[in-house]
C-alpha cells in the first residue's frame, strides 16, 4: 500500500495583494498541480484573524510530491502564484496520512 502524504504550506500575501488576486492565480496553479503524477486533492484556506493562507495538497507518495517540487519553480502558473506570496512568511511541512475517510 502506498503511503499517502499531505503537504501543508502556510503563507501571507505580499503587501497590497488582494484575496481575489491570489484566488485567480490559485486556479491556474491548481490546474498545473492537478496534472502532476500522484496528485490527489488540494484545498486553499484562509485564517482571517492572522491573515494567513493554508494550501493543503494530498499526494499518493512523498516521491510524487518531490517530483512536482522539481518542476514547480519553472512552471509559469507557479511563478505567478508565488509572486503574490510574502516569501518570508512561507512555512512548508509534510505529513504521512495515517487514516482517511475517503478513497482519494
Amino acid at each position: 500500500m502506498k503511503q499517502n502524504i499531505i503537504e501543508i504550506v502556510t503563507f501571507k500575501l505580499m503587501e497590497g495583494v488582494s484575496t481575489e488576486q491570489i484566488l485567480e492565480k490559485s486556479a491556474d496553479f491548481e490546474e498545473f498541480v492537478a496534472k502532476q503524477p500522484g496528485f490527489l486533492y488540494r484545498s486553499l484556506a484562509h485564517q482571517a484573524d492572522t491573515d494567513t493562507f493554508v494550501d493543503i495538497s494530498y499526494w499518493e507518495t512523498l516521491e510524487d510530491n518531490k517530483k512536482m517540487q522539481a518542476v514547480f519553480e519553472e512552471a509559469p502558473a507557479c511563478k505567478a502564484y508565488c509572486a503574490l506570496v510574502d516569501k518570508e512568511s512561507v512555512g512548508i511541512s509534510h505529513h504521512n496520512v495515517v487514516t482517511k475517510s475517503c478513497d482519494a
